[in-house]
């Protein structure tokens, strides 16, 4: 574990720096967590203003997860040996700005037809890149200057991944949908690779930038995938970022079963071998009573977060931030909500959480 001082060193080194300045950010995980981060951070890094210009692509980073095995993705991994596309696919469309038709069609999904039922225009056209360039990196740059991306969208290594999961019963499952589904609590999971390379321009733009946000997203599959990469994790290490984790709402089935925001703090380090963030944001709104009993049918509740909790992450050297983040879009999903996560995450960088939550209690986002 890192100590306290190394940290609160840190955010305040960082604070200090990017006070006036627009920060470079790097947002990593997968699923449906990230995009949602990345709807909320594009508008506040890209202002309206810049569209007719060329505003540097490194302000905002995607760092992917690469370890899906499911669906569309699994089935071009498997077909054409390429690093699977869908949840990179989703990071494009959220950063695209004034190309939104052009986004439409990139999330169009096939719903018939020999061979194509099932697959996003967007999964195709990266597979076909990739086969054309022979490089899934080169592949995802192309793609994202089509859709007229705000940022940059990197995937965390360029190795195909397995995930491998030792759950608490002894069994050894892999593959990220046996996982999903494996029921039980995850006891340790793994790589295979053991060690994947790193996508270079991914640790160093780790390494350069002035905030680190990981998560939302489930923890075994989308969170801890890309930090298992050792290069990833080693940049997360020495940068000088501001490293921010954002807790997930509610407790995932057969992987966070009764998870509490520490348990969630606690597995990433038990993992990593160090605890590696400086600040967590967590929710303080309610969930709505409907929602709330839908997600308890399968097996979900509420993240804990109480006095226990906040006590020990500020022992750990964390600084908790609880933010109402819960909201209902689409509808009958539970999800962060975009606009007011992005918003806490800059202002807990540059100093200034105290001035937004005014804004916040005032009736303002």
């Amino acid at each position: 574990m890192l100590p306290a001082s190394r940290t609160l060193n840190n955010v305040s080194r960082r604070t200090a720096s990017i006070r006036s300045a627009v920060p470079r950010v790097v947002a990593i995980g997968g699923g449906t967590g990230l995009p949602n981060v990345l709807r909320g951070l594009r508008p506040l890094l890209y202002s309206a203003d810049e569209r007719d210009r060329t505003p540097p692509r490194d302000r905002l980073v995607a760092v992917v997860t690469t370890s899906d095995d499911g669906g569309s993705s699994g089935r071009l991994r498997a077909e054409f040996n390429i690093v699977p596309p869908g949840d990179i696919r989703n990071c494009l469309a959220a950063l695209s700005d004034n190309h939104a038709l052009i986004a439409d069609i990139f999330q169009y999904r096939f719903d018939s037809g020999e061979g194509l039922n099932g697959h996003p225009i967007g999964n195709l056209v990266l597979a076909a890149l990739a086969d054309v360039t022979n490089d899934f990196t080169r592949a995802v740059e192309i793609a994202a200057r089509v859709v007229g991306a705000r940022g940059t969208v990197l995937p965390a290594t360029r190795d195909m991944v397995t995930l491998l999961a030792e759950f608490e019963d002894g069994r050894i499952v892999s593959g990220e949908t046996a996982i999903s589904k494996g029921g039980g609590r995850v006891r340790h999971l793994s790589l295979l690779p053991e060690r994947p390379v790193c996508v270079p321009d991914s640790c160093e733009a780790v390494l350069k930038a002035d905030i680190v946000v990981a998560g939302p997203g489930s923890l075994y599959t989308s969170i801890l995938p890309p930090l298992l990469v050792p290069e990833l994790r080693d940049a997360l290490l020495h940068t000088s970022a501001t490293r921010i984790l954002v807790a997930n709402l509610m407790t995932e089935p057969g992987e966070t079963d009764d998870y509490s925001v520490l348990d969630q703090v606690l597995a990433i380090e038990r993992h990593l071998g160090a605890q590696l963030f400086d600040c967590i944001v967590y929710n303080t709104s309610p969930v709505p009573d409907t929602l709330r009993e839908t997600y308890a049918a399968g097996g979900a509740e509420p993240v804990v977060t109480g006095t226990f909790e906040l006590a020990a992450l500020q022992r750990l050297g964390i600084r908790p931030i609880g933010v109402p983040l819960v909201s209902e879009h689409p509808a009958g999903k539970i999800r962060h909500h975009p606009d007011r996560l992005a918003a806490a995450i800059i202002a807990t960088a540059q100093g200034k959480l105290g001035t937004w939550r005014g804004r916040v209690e005032a009736g303002g986002s």
